[in-house]
């Protein structure tokens, strides 16, 4: 045989066992499977199911379901991406197995309620936090008392200083900060003051900024509540900064101060993201280009700060009514 021959034949072996492979994949692609799971989210066109500790994305749904119907999906074993965190797959079969009669989800009373709970969470995002109520009251007492002395004493210091301006010959006007401007400025100072490695002030900056965010606390003689919306996004942004930076520079510090203490300084970080998420729900109803940027921006938090999908959650598994907005939002949808 001629090593012409040989090399033909060789071409054609290679050839010929590329194309069985190619065949078996593309067959083995070409699988249907099923799975079969509780909805735990259903938004249009897609469902987030959870079956045997598994959380499947279920693209390509026609029906619609509610939270709590199980339902069961077939798949083509290629559109399985299993990598993903929830896996994804695309129906292309869907039958509903059982209802759940007990939703209450589309009545007038729930979806008020759901309203009512929705502006709480804006006027008092603290309300999340697991201290006790006697705690919380107590401490907003305490806030108030001391919101009242400083108030007084700003306005001694104001009539003073109208009398200043008022001898002035120049009359040159007096520069006041927005409240916006003031407590951004004091966080963003604490974020620079620990890049530059400066870290005397970075556990007084924490304590600071989580008091002021979920313990009625003040900055620069403002609250939380006085911010606008796009301001408080800003603080809980650089919160979840400053939190993360006190986890690397000082380990175990958080722990220390919450051991005994009415303030959960420890759990802070489920706090600021379950509020940045509520917030952001909030302004999704009501401010388009607001809401894309919010969206954004926590695309960054998620990759900076590994906000995972098992870690949103968790921190809706007391209220899973909060979910669907809440992936939205992890997801950038």
């Amino acid at each position: 045989m001629s090593k012409k021959n040989i090399i033909l034949i060789v071409i054609i072996s290679i050839l010929f066992i590329l194309a069985i492979i190619g065949i078996y994949f593309f067959t083995k692609n070409k699988e249907e499977l099923t799975v079969t799971g509780k909805v735990i989210i259903s938004g249009e066109g897609y469902v987030i199911i959870e079956s045997n500790n598994e959380d499947y994305l279920v693209n390509e749904v026609t029906n619609n379901y509610n939270v709590g119907d199980e339902v069961t999906f077939t798949y083509k074993k290629g559109s399985l991406k299993e990598d993903n965190s929830p896996k994804e797959i695309e129906a292309i079969k869907e039958k509903l197995i059982k209802e759940n009669n007990t939703t209450t989800e589309d009545t007038p009373e729930n979806e008020e309620q759901t309203d009512e709970n929705q502006n709480e969470t804006i006027q008092n995002p603290s309300s999340n936090n697991q201290t006790s109520t006697n705690n919380n009251q107590n401490s907003a007492t305490n806030n108030n008392t001391s919101t009242n002395q400083n108030s007084s004493n700003n306005t001694t210091n104001n009539q003073t200083e109208n009398k200043n301006n008022n001898s002035n010959t120049n009359n040159s006007p007096v520069e006041t900060k927005s409240a916006d401007e003031a407590v951004l400025e004091y966080v963003r100072t604490v974020e620079n003051d620990a890049n530059e490695g400066i870290t005397d002030t970075l556990k007084s900056g924490f304590i600071t900024v989580v008091d002021f965010l979920f313990y009625n606390g003040t900055i620069a003689g403002h609250t939380f509540n006085e911010l606008t919306t796009s301001a408080k996004l800003e603080v809980l942004k650089a919160a979840l900064w400053i939190d993360d930076k006190v986890d690397s520079v000082f380990p175990g510090y958080k722990e220390t101060i919450s051991s005994g203490a009415s303030k959960a300084y420890n759990s802070v970080k489920n706090l600021i993201v379950s509020t940045y998420l509520d917030i952001t729900s909030n302004i999704c109803e009501s401010n388009a280009s607001l809401c894309e940027q919010a969206k954004e921006d926590f695309q960054s938090l998620k990759t900076s700060f590994g906000l995972t999908w098992d870690f949103l959650k968790s921190l809706a598994s007391s209220g899973l009514d909060k979910l669907k907005n809440w992936y939205e939002i992890w997801s950038g949808k």
